[in-house]
């Protein structure tokens, strides 16, 4: 048994240590930059925690908060459940394109970032291709101004730029799911819906709750997207600590920013698992 546990330990040693090396350590460091001011990247004054405070009271800052809120949620919702739709039919399908789509997907992640946000200037734009379609098809008389500049540009763009993710990591999770238990509850008399809902959701919940949460985390932190296809309404907080370490050179308020995200994150990580559970779309032994 001994052995046993030193194999494992052996095993688990290097997660471990990149664990702390990247995660632990990075959040220790920005949370020591909150409690200080910066001046020509060098601390001055004792530790406080004025930056934390400035920005509870900051109209601007919650402002930008509910945005983030409100363009990561649905960018959340809908690339979950398209790449659910999608890793489903590419691992249960009997149609002949799932290949085909399994390497579209596929080829979707390996494109460039930039080149993806972009393209999506270029569809969206007044006088791009959507406005320029609809436009010769006399469905409208003037662009849409909307599409582009706005929240519904940064959430398209965004799940066009999640959802492929999502897939792959629905892919690996529902392959993983032996067809034998599929295949019992369709003998018992379930229906495809009630073996979806009662066997492959749950043995699929804990890809569920990290892709949500993986997903809702990238859509608040991304602060690129927003500047090349979004508003003036649609500064997210990602947006807010990018400059705070750049061009304000405001290191602590930065950091206060990232310790907030980090402790909303954990927060509503641990309170979307306690609702999957409940609902019984996640398994009690999940971690």
């Amino acid at each position: 048994m001994g052995i046993r546990r030193s194999g494992e330990f052996g095993l688990l040693a290097p997660l471990l240590i990149a664990l702390i090396g990247f995660v632990v350590v990075p959040s220790v460091i920005l949370a020591g930059y909150s409690i200080f001011d910066w001046v020509f990247a060098s601390p001055v004054g004792s530790a406080t925690l004025v930056n934390y405070q400035e920005i509870v009271d900051s109209p601007i800052s919650l402002k930008v908060a509910w945005t983030t809120v409100v363009i990561a949620l649905p960018v959340a919702l809908l690339s979950v459940a398209g790449g659910y739709a999608l890793a489903y039919y590419i691992v249960f399908g009997t149609g002949h394109g799932r290949r085909l789509l399994l390497l579209l997907v596929i080829t979707a992640l390996m494109a460039s970032y930039l080149v993806r946000i972009y393209s999506w200037r270029v569809l969206l734009g007044s006088t791009g291709v959507v406005n320029g379609a609809l436009m010769s098809l006399g469905v409208i008389d003037r662009p849409m101004e909307f599409l582009i500049f706005s929240r519904t540009a940064v959430t398209i763009a965004e799940v066009s730029l999640f959802m492929p993710l999502a897939a792959l990591i629905f892919f690996a999770a529902l392959s993983g799911i032996p067809a034998e238990l599929r295949e019992a509850s369709r003998d018992l008399g379930a229906s495809r819906l009630r073996t979806l809902l009662r066997v492959t959701l749950p043995l699929s919940g804990p890809a569920v709750l990290a892709t949500t949460a993986l997903t809702f985390f990238l859509a608040a932190g991304d602060y690129i997207t927003p500047v090349y296809v979004g508003g003036p309404e649609s500064v997210t907080i990602g947006r807010l600590i990018a400059d705070d370490f750049g061009a304000s050179a405001n290191y602590g308020r930065g950091a206060a920013y990232s310790v907030l995200v980090l402790v909303v994150f954990a927060a509503l990580y641990l309170g979307l698992r306690a609702a999957m559970r409940r609902t019984g779309l996640l398994p009690r032994w999940t971690a």
